[in-house]
């Protein structure tokens, strides 16, 4: 393989890369959202244990999807400069 079809290879996985990256940052934000939206039962002060067992797992999840949006975002950098 030579170092041209390196890089146009490279520049096509970095191209699905940032669709990736790009669609687990949406989910991201859908997630956060999901997670903002629970508010307690009507006549409620709080939310109930298994709301708060959700909005924790969701938070958790949203947590763990901005790490692997950055993740691939310094990956990107890196072989960006290749």
């Amino acid at each position: 393989m030579t170092k041209t079809q390196v890089r146009a290879k490279l520049k096509r996985l970095l191209e699905r890369l940032g669709d990736l990256r790009a669609e687990l940052d949406d989910l991201k934000c859908e997630v956060e959202e999901t997670a903002e939206s629970i508010e307690p039962y009507d006549g409620k002060q709080e939310l109930t244990y298994e709301q708060e067992e959700r909005k924790d797992w969701l938070d958790s999840v949203a947590s763990e999807l901005e790490d692997l949006v950055q993740n691939i975002e310094s990956s990107e950098w890196e072989l960006e400069d290749k």
